[in-house]
């Protein structure tokens, strides 16, 4: 019986620190940067109503009433609408901040994905973005379109619990550091819309032995938890 429970426990750990690391523990630092991505966000704007139709047909979504929007992978872009995925690519490809640049999409399936947020309510609650590797692990988010009436917009908190606002507009980027600056996106307006390209940021984008059992871990939630 103690064997089974010592077991039980070790399986369980990878979800504990993804849990801890993820939601629980104390923001660090609410500090992100504002960076200009009107280049990528002028190429895809004639195929946001393409994208809104994959989000919405073949996009993951949660299971409460998908108030985390739709998310939109790679792979899926590549084979629903190899136009956006070329831009896309191409723009990713180039992306650096301070040491840091996008994982080996062969070995990672969110080196680069989109959301979009269309509904009334559509929101993300607060958060730290998971590092599964050996060095720092920061967000990029790029709006590549927001209507005029879009409320969708990214909030920080920092280790004082002060909570910043950032407006999201089309072209407009933030970059941070996700495994310390605790995160949320605002509830979306009834007919307004965010699309959002996220890519992940990495130093070394290698992953430690402790994340490899806890990216497997991530896996397995968002197979229970995700549509």
């Amino acid at each position: 019986m103690r064997l089974v429970i010592t077991i039980i426990i070790i399986l369980l750990i990878p979800f504990i620190l993804n849990l801890w690391n993820g939601y629980i523990k104390p923001a660090q630092s609410g500090k992100f940067k504002q960076l200009d991505c009107s280049r990528v966000s002028n190429s895809l704007n004639p195929y946001v109503n393409d994208i809104v139709y994959l989000a919405e047909h073949h996009g993951k979504k949660s299971d409460s009433s998908a108030v985390e929007g739709y998310k939109i992978t790679r792979s899926m872009v590549r084979d629903k609408l190899p136009q956006v995925f070329e831009i896309v690519e191409k723009y990713v490809s180039g992306v650096r901040s301070r040491k840091t640049k996008p994982a080996d999409c062969e070995k990672e399936q969110y080196c680069w994905f989109l959301r979009l947020y269309n509904q009334s309510g559509h929101y993300i609650d607060w958060h730290f973005d998971n590092n599964f590797t050996n060095g720092k692990r920061k967000t990029y988010v790029c709006n590549v379109y927001a209507s005029e009436c879009n409320t969708s917009h990214l909030m920080t908190k920092d280790k004082n619990d002060k909570v910043k606002i950032d407006e999201s507009r089309s072209g407009k980027g933030v970059v941070y550091n996700g495994s310390e600056v605790k995160h949320s996106v605002s509830k979306q307006s009834n007919g307004c819309s965010r699309i959002s390209l996220i890519i992940p940021l990495y130093e070394d984008d290698s992953v430690t032995v402790v994340g490899w059992y806890r990216r497997i871990a991530r896996n397995i939630s968002d197979k229970l938890f995700k549509l």
